[in-house]
């Protein structure tokens, strides 16, 4: 301290940081006054519970130092903002007052948040924006701010379509629309790109989608500069809106604020902005959390927080600005609360007074925001009341303009990224390039899958267990199992320049202890996964490398937020294979609000394809009820494949829904994700006891070229297709156990097994080409380990009984309807898992008396003819067709001309 003639001034090192208004050396009071004013007014910050004590001390230097550094506000840019967004919801309350818009009244500060964070993003070398809206005011931000066809929106809030009217997308509500815009500003050359997100209504689902769409495409603009000083966030800012209530309450919030600051999905930090109006609907703040502020649960993940007055732009504005300055120098998470108000009800129909009285009695006396901002800028004599009200009056004609038009205005398709304008709309007719791959490159691959380094010592169980098997696979050319035909699959894709992403809870090893992906050296816990180091070779022999990069991510304990990213990853880029493997897969429930609002639906209601590929461990093998299904049934409720056989049949469904048997099939299936000129998502029900189970193997030749996946798969053992009396239909695992009884059974010559691969598009063709070779049988059954409520039956039974004969009908063998999964008593499982497998062979021996009785039958007459000639041939057994079965396939289904063509 020094004493002055007559004041005491105080050294501030240490207690508030120099600015314009305080020097070094300052009075207690001007200190005071200077602390009082950075975290007292307007705006103020949390950011004491940050761990980092550098973190901490950037920031308090950074707001108490703000006016060194602060650009002056762009006055009549919020002005205009400001006056748009809310004659938008004055028009469209006059026009259209029976419209659920759920406007921005209250919140206008808005626009110009989300303007200042996009501009200065933009000063600072951003080039694109991902931003995911909420219902509160994406009618306004749309028209205003990213500059939506006004036609085009209005037309949407009279009832029509957002899409042209030849369109196959069925669209979405209001508050879901999106529409990507380009943005200009006076001061900055280049222009801005903002990726408006579609949002399904599932509250704070489109969070992690964001996330995962943002890091992508930052990383893919990356690749194209090269930039050898890249750091991730460079070129991209994700800005992700909230409502107080559900950031408070929806645990997708907490699981993507701790997941964004893992090393495989941080994006470079997103910009969180809570809408805080102080209600949840008709539910005060006081029931809609135990915290003090709707921005709490970010404080668990170290991220600061900017409290903002609604009211004043000019300090929102300010709140962009640091927002963006600590994202850009730490490349973390931040969160504005901007506390707002709602003018109206929770939509334009509601009644808010009926549950708050008090609070809108004072609402409704106060000064709309905008009106208080341009009587400020008028006062100031920034702005004269004729500019303010030509900006009002010509917005107004647009709109009016706008709403005579939009009766007769087509919609444009929204615009496609650069990587999906070389696709093409899944139409009826697929183009597919071939799967299988040179044995001599499969070879290589799986040599190259389990290669590494002198300097990563291998665990030894792996060296044994794993490395030197799968390399005597190889070398014999068979016994491949499914860890390594997933590997030759993701590896080969890699030598053709596709990316993968593999992404799940454990992995890198794999669940089962399989897949070992990732090897962690023994000595200093190195990670090493050999699959990347073919590029590092080839860069090696010839300069340059085109292969692409395998990324093994083991997640965070999550489902609905992982599968939200990896969706984003997927929407954002179709030359990535984005894989979500399920831990079990009972698992994917946590993310079934992402599956049913974004990966299967997303395509019909937005125009927006993805290849998601979910693998999804399942099998009835002790588990109990948590730990063996991955609810086939609901997926393939999911489908939209046709019922109707009088459809066209090749009509590809939302979804693939998938059980393979080998690993042959689940390489194709890998490969074929990426091979076509569109996409789709593919549910696999995975391997559990089939990953090490000796007959679930696969040839190499199997994979090799001229090969691909079948969606269904005959009998393998069936020598005289004349002789089946039985056709059993099964999916995955169980095919082997019924194939072994089969083998062991006196007459199982008399049944052929038939695997049906793909369930969804369900493989009518295929499948009525196999069973229509077994002219003599009877009896059609479907077998299953599942519950007959659950399990793939109830979708495929009405599909199989349209291709049998006239008269015959599906039957079920499997477990009967079970509340639960299955039983958790391991005795009681095995038990139901042996009677089931028995009655799919129970009654053979009737069906066999009756084909003697048949050949007898037939004998006889031949015997007869024969006295009449005795040149006649006599026929082999084999021939012998029973008259009782004579012609039952002669009313045909429409696949039988084509089958028989082919």
């Amino acid at each position: 301290m020094q004493v002055g003639v007559g004041n005491s001034t105080y050294n501030i090192k240490g207690i508030i940081a120099p600015s314009n208004e305080l020097s070094p050396e300052s009075s207690l009071s001007s200190i005071i006054a200077n602390l009082e004013k950075t975290y007292c007014n307007n705006i103020s910050y949390e950011f004491e519970h940050i761990t980092s004590t550098a973190t901490r001390r950037w920031f308090a230097k950074y707001v108490e130092s703000l006016d060194v550094h602060t650009p002056s506000p762009r006055f009549e840019r919020f002005h205009e903002l400001l006056a748009k967004v809310e004659d938008f919801d004055l028009f469209m309350q006059k026009k259209l007052p029976n419209v659920k818009r759920y406007g921005l009244e209250g919140s206008e500060s808005m626009a110009v948040l989300l303007d200042q964070i996009i501009y200065e993003g933009a000063q600072l070398g951003i080039s694109e924006v991902v931003t995911g809206l909420t219902h509160r005011g994406r009618m306004s931000l749309l028209a205003a701010l990213f500059e939506y066809p006004k036609d085009e929106l209005l037309r949407k809030l009279h009832g029509g379509s957002e899409f042209p009217d030849d369109s196959p997308y069925t669209g979405d509500m209001l508050v879901d629309l999106a529409k990507s815009a380009i943005l200009h500003y006076p001061d900055i050359q280049t222009p801005i790109n903002v990726d408006v997100l579609w949002n399904a209504c599932h509250l704070e689902s489109g969070t992690p989608v964001g996330m995962g769409k943002s890091r992508t495409k930052d990383l893919n603009i990356a690749r194209r500069k090269k930039d050898p000083n890249y750091v991730i966030g460079d070129n991209v800012l994700a800005v992700s809106l909230h409502g107080d209530s559900s950031f408070a309450g929806q645990g997708v919030i907490a699981e993507s604020l701790s997941m964004a600051g893992l090393s495989h999905f941080n994006n470079g930090g997103t910009i969180h902005i809570v809408n805080n109006n102080q209600i949840g609907y008709t539910t005060p703040a006081s029931h809609t959390r135990t915290t003090r502020y709707a921005s709490d649960i970010a404080k668990f993940a170290d991220i600061p927080i900017i409290h903002v007055n609604g009211e004043h732009p000019e300090e929102v504005a300010r709140a962009a600005h640091i927002a963006v300055a600590y994202r850009q120098k730490f490349r973390k998470d931040i969160v504005i609360d901007m506390w707002t108000f709602r003018k109206r009800g929770h939509n334009e129909i509601d009644e808010p007074s009926f549950t708050q009285p008090q609070m809108y009695s004072t609402i409704r006396a106060r000064k709309s925001i905008p009106a208080q901002f341009e009587d400020s800028l008028v006062a100031s004599g920034r702005i004269t009341r004729e500019q303010a009200e030509a900006v009002r009056r010509d917005w107004r004609n647009s709109l009016n303009m706008a709403f005579i038009s939009s009766a007769a205005c087509n919609p444009t398709e929204p615009e496609k990224s650069p990587g999906w304008k070389l696709l093409a709309r899944s139409g009826t007719h697929p183009i597919e390039k071939s799967t299988g791959v040179d044995e001599a490159t499969l070879y290589q691959v799986g040599v190259d899958s389990v290669a590494h380094d002198d300097s990563i010592k291998v665990h030894s169980r792996i060296d044994r267990f794993h490395i030197k098997p799968r390399l005597k696979r190889l070398q014999d050319g068979h016994g491949i199992d499914w860890a390594t035909a997933e590997a030759l699959a993701i590896g080969t894709l890699l030598k053709e320049g596709y990316n993968v992403r593999l992404s799940g809870q454990d992995v890198g090893r794999g669940t089962f202890s399989q897949r070992h992906a990732m090897f962690v050296c023994q000595e200093t816990e190195k990670v090493y996964v050999p699959l990347n180091h073919m590029a590092a070779d080839q860069q090696e022999l010839c300069g340059s490398s085109s292969y692409g990069n395998f990324e093994v991510v083991n997640s965070n304990l999550c489902e609905e937020a992982v599968v939200g990213f990896e969706y984003g990853v997927s929407a954002e880029d179709p030359f990535t294979l984005a894989i979500w493997e399920a831990q079990f897969g009972d698992f994917y429930n946590n993310s079934q609000s992402i599956v049913d609002g974004y990966v299967v639906s997303g395509e019909t209601k937005w125009s927006q394809q993805n290849g998601l590929v979910m693998l999804l461990p399942h099998g009835f093998d002790g588990g109990g009820p948590d730990h063996s299904s991955c609810r086939i049934e609901r997926h393939l409720m999911l489908s939209n494949d046709s019922l109707d056989t009088s459809l066209n049949s090749n009509t590809i469904p939302n979804v693939y829904v998938t059980y393979p048997s080998t690993p042959a099939q689940f390489f194709h299936l890998l490969r074929r994700q990426v091979k076509r000129n569109f996409r789709k998502p593919l549910i696999v029900a995975g391997p559990k006891t089939m990953l090490r189970l000796a007959s679930a193997t696969s040839l190499l030749s199997e994979m090799g070229p001229g090969t691909a996946f079948q969606p269904v798969l005959d009998d393998p053992t069936v020598s005289d297709a004349h002789m089946v009396q039985r056709v059993m239909m099964v999916s995955g695992k169980l095919y082997y156990d019924l194939a072994k009884i089969k083998s062991e059974h006196p007459l199982g010559e008399h049944v052929a097994i038939v695997r049906v691969e793909e369930l969804s598009p369900f493989p009518r063709k295929e499948l009525y080409r196999v069973i229509s070779r077994y002219a003599n049988a009877t009896d059609f059954v479907w077998v299953q380990e599942e519950p007959r409520n659950a399990g793939a039956y109830s979708f495929a039974a009405p599909r199989i009984n349209k291709l049998l004969p006239e008269h015959v009908e599906l039957r079920y063998a499997g477990r009967p309807e079970h509340a639960a999964t299955c039983s958790g008593i391991e005795t009681q499982q095995a038990a139901e898992h042996a009677q089931l497998t028995s009655e799919a062979f129970d009654g053979l021996r009737g069906l066999v008396a009756h084909l003697v009785i048949d050949n007898i039958q037939h004998a006889h007459s031949e015997v007869s003819s024969s006295s009449a000639s005795v040149s006649a041939k006599k026929p082999s057994t084999s021939t012998m067709i029973p008259a009782s079965s004579q012609h039952r396939w002669s009313s045909q289904p429409m696949y039988a001309a084509q089958s028989s063509e082919q």
